[in-house]
């Protein structure tokens, strides 16, 4: 009877053991295509952004502001624990760029607002690089 324990005991280990690598995998996984995807999203923006930017608004300026945010999203979870990212100032620059391409056209201090925003939301105070 003992030995009958022991036998079921050591497939449960396996089986649980097989679990757990499984779900390891699917994480890092899972990680890849998070990361992936906002890469992606930040490059679809910012093409987007350019392409409707009315005269005064640098395009050199939306284009560091949004490598500086997909550096920062591809360093995540990282960046965020070290508090180099705030979500919930992400999230605001979300609403507020839902909010202000309400009316589909974008002008120059909407822009401009938001990429202050999106600068504000990876700790990057402004000035020369």
């Amino acid at each position: 009877m003992a030995v009958q324990q022991a036998g079921w005991k050591r497939h449960i280990v396996k089986v649980l053991t097989f679990l757990l690598i499984l779900t390891v995998c699917l994480a890092v996984l899972q990680w890849f295509i998070i990361k992936e995807l906002f890469g992606f999203g930040t490059d679809m923006v910012r093409d987007a952004l350019i392409r409707q930017a009315p005269e005064g608004v640098d395009r050199y300026d939306i284009e560091a502001t949004f490598d500086r945010v997909k550096t920062a999203g591809m360093q995540l979870p990282f960046s965020f624990l070290a508090r180099k990212i705030s979500l919930r100032k992400i999230r605001a620059v979300g609403r507020y760029a839902i909010e202000a391409n309400r009316d589909e056209v974008w002008d120059a201090d909407e822009i401009n607002t938001l990429l202050r925003m999106m600068n504000a939301s990876v700790g990057f105070k402004g000035g020369n690089e």
